[in-house]
């Protein structure tokens, strides 16, 4: 009886091990509005900039040369494009599979973007290397990201996620009130959960909210332009928003029409987020903390 408990104690502290050792813990770095975190790929230390709106894993052709070209994944040559913003890169190479991530894992999409500058990472896609769960703490406090589940249990508020069933972005529906010096709109529809982000919100001018907004009055979008005199961006001044049970106050809201492609309102950023966050990618929700 004694050696069967002395086998259960050491097999318990070895999956206790385990699991401890699944985690991996990466130190986040905030510059310019966006989160960065050092991690190895393939032996070689990369700087990978924290993301969700994007739907693959965005790598430079530089740092392919130098970290992925020799790796096991089978690449193939593209004709593609991929509009980020206002910049419009070509698709190079792309490929799906595995790629570490220090001792975590990415299972995706790869693109490899010529002139593109530095690696874009989206946390959907990350995944425990041993439990191959993708749940992912992110505390923008304490300036952490945490892949792997965690023995502490998050408080705060439940949210529930959808995701784009082409491009795989996490979103969440909402109702939006906006009071401005033109009036009050009510916006409703699905944001893409964004942590390439740096605004509160991005929004889609082809939106059947937005323009009826527009239409009705309530808002007014304001216009800004280079030195050249070209427009270069839109957006909304707005005394308050309130949306997801929280309100902001004094809030410029970008507004842009390069996204046909899309359907959905707009985009939620880094501010929204600004104590701690759990995703549960497999389950479909995320826990905020307040």
């Amino acid at each position: 009886m004694k050696n069967i408990i002395l086998v259960l104690i050491l097999f318990i502290n070895l999956v206790c091990q385990t699991s401890l050792f699944a985690q991996e813990k990466f130190d986040l770095e905030q510059r310019g509005g966006h989160f960065f975190f050092t991690a190895s790929i393939n032996d070689t230390p990369v700087e990978l900039m924290l993301e969700s709106g994007i739907p693959a894993l965005l790598v430079g052709d530089d740092i392919y040369e130098t970290s992925l070209k020799s790796s096991d994944l089978i690449f193939e040559t593209s004709k593609g494009k991929m509009r980020l913003l206002n910049k419009l890169y070509d698709i190079v190479y792309r490929t799906e599979g595995e790629v570490a991530i220090g001792n975590s894992l990415f299972v995706g999409p790869v693109f490899i973007l010529k002139d593109y500058d530095g690696v874009s990472i989206p946390i959907q896609h990350l995944k425990d290397a041993d439990t191959r769960k993708s749940v992912v703490t992110i505390d923008l406090i304490n300036k952490y990201l945490l892949v792997g589940e965690s023995e502490d249990k998050p408080a705060g508020k439940k949210y529930k996620l959808s995701f784009d069933k082409e491009l795989g972005f996490p979103i969440i529906s909402a109702k939006i009130d906006i009071t401005t010096p033109e009036g009050k709109a009510k916006l409703n529809g699905s944001l893409i959960v964004d942590f390439g982000n740096p605004s509160l919100l991005f929004l889609r001018k082809q939106h059947k909210s937005i323009e009826k907004a527009i239409e009705m009055k309530n808002i007014e979008l304001k216009d800004a332009y280079d030195k050249q005199g070209n427009l270069v961006a839109q957006g909304i001044y707005a005394n308050t928003v309130s949306m997801l049970g929280h309100q902001y106050s004094d809030i410029s809201i970008g507004v842009t029409d390069k996204m046909q492609n899309l359907s959905y309102l707009g985009f939620l950023g880094i501010p929204f987020f600004s104590t701690s966050v759990v995703f549960d990618f497999d389950k479909g929700f995320m826990i905020v903390s307040r």
